[in-house]
């Protein structure tokens, strides 16, 4: 029987999760940039909200499908990318791929994955987006995005909001960073979170301990172990982007183009007006700033700034099928979910991320019948009141 298959929310799977992964895995999971502020605050912006339903209105079947870029999707959400997921458990972009394959939602890879874009596209041709960093030499950056045109994949989500690598405070106090895993000097130290989560430690050390970050391994030194692809991509990763970084990467890539990470209206206006298709709003799940506004905040005042046209799509602190409500209703043309999906494949792999799939699909699907709603298209601002103590 699956470990997760009586879970009833995603923070059942939240715990079986940390449950399983050892704490020095968990902490990166769950705090995000600095003091976890980001995180946290991202979630509680759900619960300010109220929902108005109407009633009398026929919503029996309730229609959640989606059409974005000429392509019909089940329903009003996707799984957002996070990287190193192999970390949390082995192969687990494949088993994402093959969960958004089977519901037919959206799967967007990493650009730090631990699969290549070709293994993906190749597991769910149709649900494969991929998510582009810059890296610091541009040709490093047009292979990627010529690989991902080779394989198929339609959809191009490139991510600006990173100009330099990332601060981690759990970093800094553990000293391992999940990209380059701990060093043997490290390991008497953690031997004991290692032993309070065997089946974690099992199976880390059955596969062959730190996976290799496939997305970056052809770029580096022939011959490189997965210590020395994350050294490289460590190394190479990031670049200082710009809006000509932009303008050029929209003129090689011929399909839909989303730039993620923007929480300015002005720099939603100028990616649109560059070529962009979409924009996500985003501060990076919390892993940018601890002290950012909420990504749900973000959305609501960007939407009323740019106008109902422009399309922008919302990634930041969902966890329950009403959350993709609310932020709809904001203005969000779609949502992905990053964490609630993670939650589930580190619990119990396939089944457990589609069990995520499944209960936010319900909890949508429940939430649109209540509120009146048979379609994504009848969710408006009117269905919200702030809460007000």
């Amino acid at each position: 029987m699956s470990g997760t298959r009586h879970a009833a929310t995603i923070d059942d799977l939240r715990e079986l999760a940390i449950r399983r992964l050892p704490g020095f895995v968990s902490d990166y999971l769950e705090r995000g940039a600095g003091d976890g502020g980001g995180v946290a605050r991202n979630v509680d912006a759900f619960r300010k909200y109220r929902l108005v339903p109407r009633a009398l209105v026929p919503v029996s079947p309730v229609d959640t499908r989606a059409e974005l870029f000429g392509r019909a999707y089940a329903s009003g959400f996707g799984i957002s990318a996070i990287g190193t997921t192999g970390i949390y458990r082995r192969h687990a972009d494949e088993m994402l791929a093959e969960v958004a394959r089977d519901t037919n939602v959206p799967f967007i890879l990493s650009g730090s994955a631990s699969a290549s874009v070709e293994a993906i596209s190749r597991i769910a041709p149709e649900q494969t987006w991929y998510q582009l960093y810059g890296a610091k030499h541009m040709r490093l950056t047009m292979h990627m995005v010529d690989r991902a045109r080779d394989c198929g994949v339609r959809v191009l989500v490139y991510t600006v909001d990173y100009p330099i690598p990332p601060r981690s405070e759990v970093a800094t106090r553990t000293g391992i960073s999940l990209a380059t895993g701990p060093s043997f000097r490290q390991i008497p130290s953690l031997l004991l979170d290692a032993l309070r989560h065997p089946r974690w430690t099992t199976r880390y050390l059955v596969g062959g301990g730190m996976p290799k970050l496939e997305s970056w391994a052809p770029y580096a030194p022939a011959g490189s172990g997965a210590r020395q692809v994350a050294r490289f991509y460590i190394d190479n990763w990031l670049s200082q982007q710009t809006w000509h970084d932009l303008a050029a990467i929209r003129k090689r890539w011929d399909g839909a183009l989303v730039v993620k990470g923007l929480v300015h209206p002005d720099d939603v206006k100028r990616a649109l007006e560059l070529g962009g298709d979409a924009v996500t709003i985003s501060n990076h799940g919390g892993n940018k700033l601890d002290c950012m506004h909420a990504c749900l905040d973000t959305l609501a005042l960007i939407r009323n700034a740019v106008g109902r046209e422009m399309p922008l799509f919302f990634d930041g602190g969902i966890r329950r099928g009403s959350d993709i409500v609310v932020a709809t209703a904001l203005g969000a043309d779609h949502c992905f979910v990053g964490r609630a999906t993670l939650y589930g494949v580190a619990a119990d792999g396939v089944a457990g991320a589609r069990r995520a799939v499944d209960i936010l699909q319900s909890e949508l699907t429940y939430t649109m019948a209540m509120t009146g709603c048979p379609t994504l298209a009848d969710i408006s601002g009117e269905l919200l009141s702030l809460d007000r103590p």
